[in-house]
């Protein structure tokens, strides 16, 4: 990728970003090199991350190709999108700009389900989640929540999640849940006359199917990570080339970046990945932007670094309290940084 030969996107709109080649092959079919230059982008324009992020999310939940579009093409699936969002939106007052008011990404979900027809129409080759009757449980940027299913099953969901689940929830059929964030999962064991029913777990990416375990999801930035406490479970790729079903051990970590790629399992220190369902973080060699990524994923907050081989400096301590002041202030001493803060978006300088 020569940078030199793409646009300026430092005044790019959720629109352009969306129809961007170069973007769309980052959000859908991540590489090295299209990785290296968005997080770059990022740093040097942390103003484009939320732009970039709800560009992401749009992408990811109506599922554009990784191909290009025309002129036409674009055109014709802005309008369809247009209209229905008008129709969708009308009964909630004055409609704001694009996509604005929507308030998680399940509402994009449903809106994608909706549209399937005109879609088909409009060429764009879109695809969508099918959202029926449910309940929806949304928790704020620092939020720490835990929800108890109809089974007994517990969910700790991380700040900035979202968990949903049908309202005409049965034991006489295998459980289902959707996922858009982090959460830990507890499940529970539950047999009928036929055998054990699953527990299912929906994420863009994967589907996670068990009968009583214990793990964390993540579904962060375009990838699904899946770390496996206890017990034993089945991952599938609804939407992949091959309907392959891979399992996964306790200590082993899944990552899957989009269904056209492979999940690469590897092993894994759990505590790790669920230090935050203690309300605890725990890093071991994790590079400071990793760090910032989930601060903004669950907090909300921008991190800013001088550059990116500061980003890169890597840090290793746990915190027995997840306060982000103390951890602030613990990389500040670390790396001998001056912490600069301006409401959520935080400078953290080289002294």
């Amino acid at each position: 990728m020569n940078a030199s030969d793409l646009p300026d996107y430092s005044h790019y709109s959720i629109n352009e970003f969306v129809l961007d080649e170069s973007f769309r092959r980052w959000v859908l079919q991540p590489d090295e090199e299209t990785m290296s230059f968005w997080h770059s982008f990022m740093l040097r324009h942390p103003e484009q991350q939320p732009v970039i992020e709800e560009a992401s999310a749009i992408l990811l939940h109506l599922r554009i190709r990784q191909d290009d579009l025309t002129d036409s093409r674009q055109e014709r699936i802005w309008q369809v999108l247009d209209t229905a969002y008008e129709q969708q939106m009308q009964p909630l007052g004055e409609v704001k700009t694009r996509w604005q008011r929507w308030v998680n990404p399940f509402r994009r979900w449903q809106l994608a389900a909706s549209l399937t027809g005109l879609l088909v129409l409009a060429g764009g080759g879109w695809a969508y989640w099918h959202y029926g009757q449910r309940q929806e449980v949304h928790t704020n940027y620092g939020q720490l929540l835990t929800v108890t299913l109809p089974d007994g099953s517990q969910v700790r969901l991380n700040g900035n999640s979202t968990l949903s689940y049908p309202t005409d929830w049965t034991n006489a059929r295998d459980r289902e849940v959707w996922l858009e964030g982090e959460a830990f999962f507890t499940v529970t064991k539950q047999r009928t006359s036929s055998g054990r029913l699953k527990f299912i777990t929906h994420t863009p990416n994967l589907d996670i199917s068990v009968l009583g375990t214990r793990f964390n999801v993540n579904t962060r930035r375009g990838q699904t990570q899946v770390v496996l406490s206890e017990g034993k479970i089945q991952l599938s790729q609804p939407n992949g080339p091959a309907a392959r079903v891979m399992l996964m051990k306790p200590g082993e970590l899944a990552t899957a970046q989009s269904e056209a790629l492979p999940v690469a399992i590897k092993r894994a220190k759990p505590q790790l990945y669920t230090a935050w369902t203690k309300q605890e973080f725990a890093f071991e060699n994790t590079p400071l932007r990793a760090i910032a990524q989930q601060l903004n994923d669950g907090w909300g907050l921008t991190l800013v670094f001088d550059d990116d081989a500061l980003a890169e400096r890597r840090f290793t301590g746990n915190l027995s309290s997840q306060d982000v002041e103390t951890l602030l202030t613990t990389l500040a001493a670390t790396f001998d940084l001056q912490v600069v803060r301006d409401k959520d978006r935080i400078y953290l300088h080289r002294q």
